[in-house]
């Protein structure tokens, strides 16, 4: 079996959500219930087990807003059941959840030997909310039902009197400029205007208006400098350009991928690509830059070795950019402090074969991002297909998250690969539409265009 499966189905997840008395007073307790079972996917039954219950608000890795800890026994079927609300209380209150501030997320962790060393955990969403509790908080009566199928058409009745004219609508959106027409046949010549007035101290510009030669105070142009501002009577120092308002903003010229490519791109040069949404600039020697990435954070994969599960994954990754190698940064969900991980850099399709870089080993010791530093000696070219491994480097009951995508929406990257490690073949298997949370950094040596965020 897959070990991203087995240990999915390790905990098995039935939430029954219900009122526990029937008066006045709403009771801020819910009713849950969960099949538990060990390492091995055997049923924990007749058995004290250790539970730590956790509501998360906003998302699977969100503020945990309430916590509280049980001791329950499993019946002859590995079925636990406690209350919500009734247990040793670690965080927040339950009273005080805000229920129509959701979604709202359950973590439970089970230590199968009745303690609080807890080696199982799992997380679903809460999608329903006792309508007392919600009341309690404020809320209101939820959205009524589907409406039900329309009725027959009836006869087309007399048409009615032309009622008066509405309000004008919004005006729509401007359409897209047209194509260039042919030049025109030059028009005659026209009398010679009357001489302008001078520019003065104040450096105007001096434009046509109606006809008539005008100047603007708050558009000047210093010519011993090159200096220009727009929307000010004065120059500020050092701003070769100033545009000084409140209720507008530069717009930058705004490109497809291949229109960028067209142009002839000069250093400094700064554009807004709309097939990748990001501002971009035209660079040379630009120092450290994320040639490869995958920010999804749509569920999680643990790592780790306890002697019986051996999980671990492969990532590949296709560089943007030619440079390199500085960092290869990964995004934890979960861990225990002092984690140890071997992260393998290779180049080539298959995980585990193909050219061999070299490894990394580092202590994990926080949540988010996690960066990994390797020796600026590996050169990564675009179009080439490289791929990294994270693995356990000590044989211990700890696993550590790592966020990844899921099949909605998919992975990221274009073109990169999430396998998951089967220790009953020895092979790594692929999770074609996944990829891990990751960051690859080069030092870029050429110029080329590079991402500004």
């Amino acid at each position: 079996m897959n070990p991203i499966r087995i240990r999915q189905s390790l905990l098995a997840l039935c939430v029954l959500l219900g009122f526990l008395q029937a008066n006045a007073q709403v009771p801020a307790r819910m009713s849950y219930q969960s099949v538990i079972r060990d390492g091995l996917g055997q049923l924990v039954t007749e058995q004290t087990v250790g539970v730590r219950i956790s509501i998360l608000q906003g998302s699977s890795t969100g503020i945990i807003v309430y916590a509280e800890r049980h001791h329950t026994e499993t019946n002859a079927n590995g079925l636990m059941s406690v209350e919500i609300g009734n247990g040793s209380i670690e965080n927040g209150t339950i009273e005080s959840i805000d229920w129509s501030a959701g979604p709202y997320f359950i973590r439970s962790e089970i230590d199968p030997d009745g303690g609080t060393l807890y080696s199982i955990s799992g997380t679903t969403q809460l999608l329903s909310v006792p309508y007392a509790l919600y009341a309690a908080n404020g809320g209101t009566q939820g959205p009524p039902g589907e409406p039900g199928p329309p009725g027959p058409q009836g006869e087309k009745g007399e048409t009615g009197e032309t009622g008066e004219r509405g309000p004008e609508g919004l005006k729509g959106d401007k359409g897209e400029k047209g194509d260039k027409g042919e030049k025109g046949d030059p028009g005659p010549q026209g009398p010679m205007g009357t001489p302008g007035p001078g520019g003065g101290d104040n450096l105007q510009i001096i434009f046509n208006d109606n006809d008539e030669s005008a100047g603007d105070p708050e558009l000047l142009y210093d010519k011993s400098s090159n200096h220009m501002v727009v929307g000010n009577n004065d120059f500020t120092p050092g701003a070769a350009l100033e545009i000084k308002s409140v209720d507008g903003a530069l717009l930058l010229p705004r490109m497809t991928t291949a229109q960028r490519n067209a142009l002839e791109a000069s250093e400094g040069m700064v554009i807004y690509n709309t097939d990748l949404q990001k501002f971009q600039g035209f660079v040379g020697d630009s120092g450290v830059s994320v040639v490869a990435l995958s920010e999804i954070s749509q569920a999680t994969y643990f790592v780790g070795n306890d002697g019986v599960n051996e999980d671990y994954v492969a990532q590949t990754f296709i560089p943007q950019f030619p440079g390199l190698l500085q960092t290869i940064e990964f995004k934890v969900s979960s861990l225990s402090p002092g984690f140890q991980l071997i992260v393998e850099l290779y180049e080539g399709v298959t995980p585990g074969s193909g050219f061999y870089f070299g490894q990394q080993n580092v202590s994990v010791n926080a949540l988010g991002w996690n960066t990994v530093t390797f020796p600026p000696t590996f050169y990564l070219n675009p179009g080439h297909v490289y791929h990294f491994i994270l693995k356990p480097a000590v044989v211990s009951s700890e696993f550590i998250g790592i966020l990844q995508s899921n099949n909605s929406p998919p992975g990221q990257h274009a073109g990169g690969t999430l396998f998951a490690y089967n220790q009953d073949t020895g092979e790594f298997e692929p999770s074609l539409n996944d990829d891990i949370d990751f960051r690859v950094k080069s030092l870029i040596n050429t110029q080329t265009w590079v991402d500004l965020h």
